[in-house]
């Protein structure tokens, strides 16, 4: 019985000894490598060992190929973007560089999958150093604070357009917004970095880069937690005020309709309906991120090896932490794996660019004729759109993207410029 048991032990000491148990998402060995430890029976760490295989078999497949399908879905979008009507609207660079955030944040996330659990778990290979694993973590904590950034450029964008229509050019200009987007990729990467050189002996300081600083509640996770809480908390607000504008309005141009008889403020009634259809398309997008990369990072936080509110082993167990870990990872796979059809299927100058890029054929319309071959004209010139304010009127700019709105059949296709 000693015999049988001695080569699953021996494995999985060496496993434990060699995985990477210190990653954010996408790598299950961070539960299973603490937990085995407290394993102390031949018997019942081979039967952990085979039921752990198990696990990884059922789970891994499917997550990579969900991620596999957010890659290309949001590589889809990017690589469409030449595509887009020019002039490209501030709101249309910030979704791109949004959508090609999430495509790489899908393939890190996939990559941990692959090198992180289904390599060492199901295939044995060993680790020599945790190098790999440390640049692996600074993208992918750089890759979520990224979007989380996006997100918060999108509100400030949008409430510039609403509240100071008549500036909105003044103040987002291609120059700043390309700065902005720069900034937004890069310094979340040199935050996340210099955690790694900043403690002796640990990190990128140490010989086998064993970042311990990541396994502790303070300094790191609260820090973490904290950068990613703020600004989408301030997005939150920043929507909610947007929305209290638009609603105010819409009411108002319902009160003089219903009061005057006039259709004279359709047009500007109008206007604003797209400007609330943006708004919540984008809210859509926040409020999944907000619940999937949310839980994450509250997870993130509270369950650790050190100082944690919840620790490995004394207060999750290895199939409790499995389940947890599973559970968390999904919801951000899912969440990348959706946005493409989130932005295909509400935004409707991103529709146009991928169906150009792939062809036609795969987003014909037939039922409402958008997207037909004998509608394709409506697109080539929204100059004459019926009861179109001029320039210089409220709540509306002269030229950027449509928004689609199935909701109006009437093919009035109202220009938002933020």
């Amino acid at each position: 019985s000693h015999e049988h048991h001695t080569i699953p032990d021996l494995r999985f000491a060496e496993m434990a000894a060699s995985l990477g148990n210190h990653t954010m998402i996408a790598n299950f060995t961070e539960i299973t490598t603490t937990m085995v430890s407290a394993v102390r029976s031949p018997a019942q760490l081979g039967s952990v060992f085979e039921h752990l295989k198990i696990i990884y078999a059922l789970l891994l497949p499917p997550m990579i190929i969900i991620l596999l399908i957010a890659v290309i879905g949001n590589g889809v979008i990017v690589v469409s973007a030449h595509k887009l009507t020019s002039p490209v609207s501030p709101y249309l660079r910030l979704c791109v560089s949004l959508a090609a955030a999430d495509a790489w944040a899908a393939f890190l996330m996939m990559t941990g999958l692959i090198v992180n659990s289904l390599m060492p778990v199901m295939l044995g290979v060993k680790k020599q150093t945790m190098c790999f694993d440390a640049v692996l973590e600074i993208f992918r904590i750089s890759g979520m604070l990224t979007s989380d950034m996006h997100l918060f450029a999108l509100a400030i964008n949008q409430f510039i357009g609403t509240m100071w229509p008549l500036k909105y050019k003044m103040i987002v200009t291609s120059r700043r917004l390309r700065s902005l987007v720069f900034l937004l990729w890069i310094v979340p990467i040199i935050f996340t970095g210099s955690w790694f050189f900043v403690f002796p002996n640990d990190g990128f300081r140490h010989p086998k880069c064993n970042f311990v600083f990541y396994n502790r509640f303070a300094p790191f996770r609260i820090t973490i937690f904290t950068v990613f809480v703020l600004p989408l908390l301030a997005t939150l607000i920043i929507y909610a005020i947007i929305l209290n504008h638009l609603l105010k309005a819409k009411a108002q141009f319902n009160k003089t309709t219903e009061q005057t008889g006039s259709t004279a403020c359709a047009p500007r009634k109008n206007h604003v309906n797209s400007r609330l259809k943006l708004v919540w398309t984008t809210l859509l997008i926040v409020s999944t991120f907000t619940f999937s990369w949310g839980i994450c990072v509250c997870y993130f936080l509270l369950v650790c090896k050190q100082d944690c509110m919840f620790i490995y082993m004394h207060h999750v167990g290895l199939y409790a932490g499995i389940f947890f870990g599973s559970t968390v990872n999904c919801l951000v796979i899912l969440k990348l794996a959706a946005n493409p059809f989130i932005y295909t299927l509400r935004i409707r100058a991103i529709r146009r660019s991928v169906e150009s890029f792939i062809g036609k054929r795969f987003f014909a319309n037939r039922r409402t004729g958008c997207y037909g071959k004998n509608n394709s004209s409506i697109y080539k010139n929204n100059s004459a759109t019926p009861g179109k304010l001029p320039v210089h009127a409220p709540l509306l700019s002269s030229h950027s993207y449509t928004v689609v709105n199935d909701e109006h059949s009437s093919r009035v296709h109202s220009r938002v410029d933020y």
